[in-house]
Parts: structure tokens; C-alpha cells; sequence
């Protein structure tokens, strides 16, 4: 159904019993609402929303979609029978938020919850946890945040579901706005890794000005040593620390060697990249002291930020090609199953690879043989 045709038919409404029953479920879950905005112009479905004001319980704002739920959505066949073709939304405001000056700063939530609600009518679309939507300009003046992620909803899990029947329910999504890096990341990577960066930092009242958990710097970063060596200290392995450089070491000779650094950094490294050629270096030295344990996209040529991008990824889909699983492979060559799955290593068997010329060897075998499916 488009937008057009949505408007010149009658909208999807609930049943008077189904309205019943989700109002009652709002109330008794979210609050009182004695506000609502009343959608004016209908089309395909009316979304009015609920606000449920600030108590003593949850100091702040709560807006919930009536309306949504009576569409049912075009969930994938794999989910049919799920009980997921239904959803209604949630979004949180702070209790200073001022509804009484109806402007672009104040009324962009409201717009943000119809514009998503209306999405599965007019795409043939459904809506679920962990889905997102990105807007590409800011929702107002007054702030950067252009895009909406699906999480469950904050208020537990008997708000999270609406029985209309025992074989018909209301899913309930909390929309929490992100900004343009934290949406990117998200594509990139996923919704648990987005969630990952946000840590106990996510807080589901709207702040229009709080920073962003991804910027820009992000998407340079390949790997970072500190990350690794962290495994080290917190599960006291028998290992020095510096071996938590080796993997991210030995990409980093492969790409010297391949001459996939740019002129700028092989400029002012010079005399330290022919120490490490050398061998009077260790590369796991230079990248700790002198690039603060980071290897960054913003060394390399514009092929080597392309196949790092290709290939050195962690959160890479199944089966396609991704460095840090060949590191466990290499791992696994190394010692043996049984030597690689032993209670010393605590699952961290890559840690423990001793690391000289054999060690580049095995991992530059990988890398080569990626680097070749690159090409192609």
C-alpha cells in the first residue's frame, strides 16, 4: 500500500475490545495518559500517542503508539507464527521536555514515533528488536540525532507483551535515537556490538545533547592492543603482556613488506621501520610505544584501509574472510586440538603462540591467500 492509496482507505483500527485491552495494558504498565496527540491525517493505520507524565516513579516523559498493533506486519516466513506481527513503540523524555510549545524542538519525538509507526504500511515492512532506521538529517535544530534504533522496552518484560488472545499479542520496542557514527557502526557491526560501545551508559530518556559512544575516530581503528592484553591481566594467563601485540603485529609487518603504509607515516618512521626490517626492532615495541598500542586505517595506503576493510574484521558475517578467526585457526594449527582447547589457555589459545619468524610465516600464509580472494 503507498502512501496515496493508504490515504483514500478507510485506516486499520483495533477492534473496540483490542483497544480496550491495549489502553488497560498502557496504564497499568507505562501510567496514566491524560494527553494524547490525535493522528490528523490518517492514512493506512491512525497512530495517536499516549504521554504519560512524569511520577514518582519514573521521573520522566513516556510516549506510547495506539495504533500501530492493529496492522499486522509482513514479518519474514521464517517468524510467521511468532507472534510478532504486531508492535507498538515507546519513547522516553526527559520531565523538563515542554509539549505546551508545540515547535520543531519539542514536537520531533511525536513526528519520530508516526513516521516510524507508519513504516511497515507503507513498505510492506515489519518492525522488531534490533531494527533501525536511519533519517540522515538531524529530527531538529536543537540537536545531532538523526536515527532511531529498536530495543526492548525499558519497563521489564510484562510491559514488553500485550495479550489480546491467547493467540494474538502486542510486542512492545523502546526507540532509542542515535546519532549518524553510532548508526554506521551499527550497520557495520550489529546491534549487540552498537550495545557493546554503549555499555551501562544506555539510558532509554532522550538526551538531546549527550555524546555520541562511536565518532568518527571509530572507523579508523582496526585493532587495538590494549583491548587484547586486557584478556591477559584479567584471567591471569602465564604470558607477558606484549603477546597481546603479536596478531596485530604481524599484519602490520605483512602490510610494511606489501608497502600498503602510506608515504606520510613511512616518512616519519623512516629510521624505525628499517630497524623493524632489520630486526633490531620488535614490531610489537614500535606499535606499543610509538603508535600508543593502536593500528589505524589512517596509516595505510587507500588499497591497504580497503583490505583491512575486507579482511582484518571482527565482527565479519559467516564464512566470509576475517583475520582475527584465522588467528584462532593459525592457533589451533599450532598446538592441536587438545593442546588449543586445554584449561592453561582459557579459550585464549592465540595468546600463547610463541612469536618469531615461524609466526609470521603461518599468519602471512592467511593473509596472502585473503589478500589474493581481495583481488578477485
Amino acid at each position: 500500500m503507498n502512501k496515496n492509496n493508504a490515504k483514500n482507505n478507510a485506516p486499520e483500527l483495533y477492534t473496540a475490545e483490542q483497544l480496550d485491552k491495549l489502553e488497560d495494558h498502557i496504564t497499568k504498565e507505562y501510567g496514566d495518559f491524560p494527553k494524547v496527540f490525535r493522528d490528523r491525517e490518517p492514512y493506512g493505520i491512525q497512530v495517536d500517542i499516549a504521554v504519560i507524565p512524569p511520577d514518582s516513579e519514573n521521573r520522566f516523559y513516556t510516549l506510547v503508539t495506539m495504533g500501530l498493533g492493529a496492522h499486522h506486519m509482513d514479518v519474514p516466513e521464517e517468524l510467521a507464527g511468532k507472534k510478532l506481527d504486531r508492535a507498538e513503540l515507546v519513547l522516553c523524555l526527559p520531565s523538563n521536555w515542554n509539549f505546551d510549545e508545540e515547535t520543531p524542538e519539542t514536537m520531533w519525538p511525536v513526528e519520530l514515533l508516526n513516521r516510524l509507526a507508519h513504516l511497515p504500511v507503507v513498505n510492506h515492512t515489519w518492525l522488531g528488536w534490533g531494527h533501525s532506521v536511519d533519517y540522515s538529517t538531524p529530527f531538529a535544530p536543537n540537536t545531532e540525532l538523526s536515527s532511531a534504533l529498536l530495543l526492548g522496552t525499558a519497563f521489564g518484560d510484562d510491559a514488553s507483551v500485550c495479550k489480546l488472545s491467547d493467540d494474538d499479542e502486542i510486542n512492545f520496542y523502546q526507540v532509542i535515537p542515535l546519532y549518524d557514527a553510532e548508526m554506521r557502526y551499527k550497520i557495520d557491526h550489529g546491534t549487540d556490538a552498537l550495545l557493546d560501545r554503549f555499555g551501562k551508559e544506555l539510558d532509554p530518556v532522550v538526551d538531546v545533547d549527550r555524546s555520541p559512544v562511536v565518532d568518527e575516530s571509530t572507523f579508523e581503528l582496526i585493532d587495538r592492543f590494549e583491548e587484547h592484553a586486557v584478556k591477559i591481566t584479567e584471567k591471569q594467563l602465564d604470558i607477558s603482556d606484549i603477546n597481546a601485540a603479536n596478531h596485530i603485529s604481524a599484519f602490520l609487518r605483512w602490510c610494511i613488506e606489501h608497502e600498503m603504509i602510506n608515504e606520510e607515516f613511512t616518512d616519519f618512521f623512516a629510521d624505525e621501520l628499517e630497524e623493524i626490517r632489520s630486526g633490531k626492532l620488535d614490531i610489537r615495541r614500535f606499535l606499543i610505544n610509538s603508535l600508543d598500542g593502536e593500528f589505524t586505517k589512517e596509516i595505510l595506503t587507500e588499497e591497504g584501509k580497503a583490505f583491512a576493510s575486507f579482511y582484518y574484521d571482527f565482527y565479519s558475517d559467516e564464512g566470509s574472510p576475517c583475520y582475527p578467526e584465522d588467528v584462532d585457526r593459525m592457533a589451533l594449527e599450532y598446538f592441536g586440538e587438545e593442546k588449543y582447547n586445554c584449561e592453561e589457555f582459557q579459550n585464549e589459545a592465540y595468546l600463547f603462540v610463541p612469536f618469531n619468524e615461524e609466526y609470521y610465516l603461518r599468519m602471512s600464509r592467511f593473509i596472502n591467500d585473503n589478500y589474493s580472494k581481495f583481488q578477485g
